[in-house]
């Protein structure tokens, strides 16, 4: 198990993904837009009816009223994976980062945000008397998570931002924090993200089976997502062989995509080939 970072202040990493299907909710719109700061968790959303280069260029220009982003970690969407929108980003000085094909998990912090928000939507909009669009209820309900204490920093992500306290105390009964104090939150923070992942990490490597694939091996890969494959369908392709290591976890394969990034693979999805006969 790796990762990507770790964040060491707000706006280093972020990362983008999209939520479909909440059309009809007393709304046209049908997307919910996410945009995630890797070090406070803060969580910026954009609501369209549409999913191109422009919401999600729309969704970073707003984010970067509060501050400049560095890196973005996305999913291979046709609007991220956009001449336009790698054109913006690259004016904006900021790197883009794809995850690897099929593999959600590789931007584990935007999808586990997802079903957090979505089942909180949900909730909302199936509650009794309730006749508000889902596109405002999805704000509240992002404003809500935002200043709720994150079960991994321990700290809200809008104190972890901008120092704003927003526990629910009086005012009368809260502590006064300087800014050293919070200074010193955000540190604990870090190392609390960091004790988190390097338990999750020690599960994870408990029941993995490793393997120590290198430059030039024939591997095969996992055919697509198994939800959208036919029962008679392959469940391997290949084999093809491994032309580059782009991290612990991500390789990069000649498997004929014509965008480089749809030739990443995650380590997960690939199995070494059997030894072939030369004459063969």
């Amino acid at each position: 198990m790796s990762h990507l970072g770790p964040a060491t202040k707000p706006f280093e990493i972020c990362s983008i993904d999209t939520i479909g299907g909440f059309g009809g909710s007393r709304s046209t719109k049908k997307y919910l837009h996410l945009l995630l700061d890797h070090f406070t968790r803060y969580a910026f959303i954009l609501t369209s009816k549409t999913q191109n280069a422009n919401d999600f260029i729309k969704l970073v220009k707003n984010t970067a009223e509060t501050d400049n982003i560095g890196m973005i970690l996305s999913d291979q969407y046709p609007g991220i994976n956009s001449k336009e929108f790698k054109k913006f980003l690259e004016d904006q000085h900021i790197q883009l980062i794809f995850t690897a094909v099929n593999s959600p998990f590789s931007n584990g912090l935007n999808e586990r945000l997802n079903q957090t928000l979505v089942n909180k939507i949900r909730c909302k909009i199936n509650e009794k008397d309730t006749k508000v669009a889902w596109t405002t209820i999805a704000q509240n309900c992002v404003k809500k998570y935002n200043e709720t204490e994150h079960t991994v920093t321990r700290y809200a992500p809008t104190y972890l931002l901008n120092g704003t306290d927003v526990t629910i105390l009086p005012n009368e009964l809260k502590p006064k924090k300087t800014e050293t104090n919070w200074i010193q939150d955000r540190k604990k923070a870090l190392e609390n993200t960091l004790q988190s992942h390097n338990y999750n990490k020690t599960l994870y490597d408990k029941n993995r089976i490793h393997f120590d694939f290198k430059v030039g091996d024939m591997i095969f890969v996992e055919n697509g997502n198994m939800l959208n494959r036919k029962k008679l369908d392959e469940l391997r392709i290949g084999p093809y062989r491994i032309m580059e290591k782009l991290s612990n976890t991500i390789y990069r394969i000649n498997s004929g995509y014509k965008k480089a990034e749809s030739n990443f693979f995650h380590i997960s999805k690939l199995v070494p080939a059997p030894m072939l006969d030369e004459d063969d």
